[in-house]
């Protein structure tokens, strides 16, 4: 399902064929390494992420986010094992994130990984 969601953005031209490519990548490694994470929390984040990558490719940078807001996701019990995920990923990733767009992800990947 969540590949099929990443083919749909591709197919409408909202993805390029390289964020797609990582995506699905993403999408494997959560299916083996993070499978306690449910199917809305994975649809919005990988949404969230595969528009990130475009942004970035697209200069199109966001603000960072809030310092009290981080502080706020540093304390998140998933914090620890978001920068994991965050870091594996971004190994793979088309782009360089900038520190802004990583702070996004990783609320985005506490969020998620809260379920």
């Amino acid at each position: 399902m969540l590949k099929q969601r990443i083919e749909i953005l591709r197919m409408g031209g909202v993805i390029a064929e390289d964020v797609s490519e990582f995506m699905n990548k993403v999408i494997d490694m959560m299916a083996s390494d993070y499978p306690q994470i449910g199917m809305d929390p994975a649809a919005m984040f990988t949404t969230h992420l595969a528009m990130a990558v475009e942004r970035i490719k697209k200069n199109e940078i966001v603000d960072a986010l809030d310092s009290e807001l981080f502080e706020e996701v540093q304390c998140c019990p998933e914090y620890p094992m978001a920068v994991e995920f965050r870091d594996k990923m971004l190994a793979f990733c088309p782009v360089a994130f900038p520190e802004s767009e990583a702070q996004f992800i990783l609320m985005h990947i506490c969020n998620m990984l809260a379920g």
